[in-house]
């Protein structure tokens, strides 16, 4: 081979590299941009305070009453393991809305205040 077609080549193969790192910083920075950081509205699910990742027990102590009355004005009927779960979590298992699900916080809060229990 002669210099000249070896000096041709390995700019071939430079630019095809060049080429390929750009296009793959844009898709990385395409990436980048597209992740939603979280807001208050995507982590809160009522003025409350109450927050999706907030299990029963949380929950139970906030308000200052019993997780299976939670579950009761939840309208859930509770496994073993529902009581480590995310308030999220329950609402896939279960397939609830998020309609019926601020309805039946709605409740718990509610049922706090007529019962004596506690807001923190």
């Amino acid at each position: 081979m002669s210099k000249k077609l070896k000096v041709a080549l390995s700019i071939l193969i430079i630019t095809i590299l060049v080429i390929a790192t750009v296009k793959q910083s844009i898709r990385l920075h395409n990436s980048i941009n597209g992740v939603q950081f979280p807001t208050q509205q995507s982590r809160q699910l009522s003025k409350s305070g109450i927050y999706n990742w907030m299990t029963v027990g949380e929950l139970a102590k906030k308000f200052g009453t019993k997780e299976e009355k939670v579950f009761e004005l939840l309208g859930i009927t509770p496994q073993p393991e529902d009581y480590k779960l995310s308030i999220l979590a329950l609402r896939k298992k279960y397939n609830i809305t998020s309609e019926e699900m601020l309805k039946g916080l709605k409740n718990v809060i509610n049922y706090s205040h007529q019962n004596g229990g506690k807001h923190e």
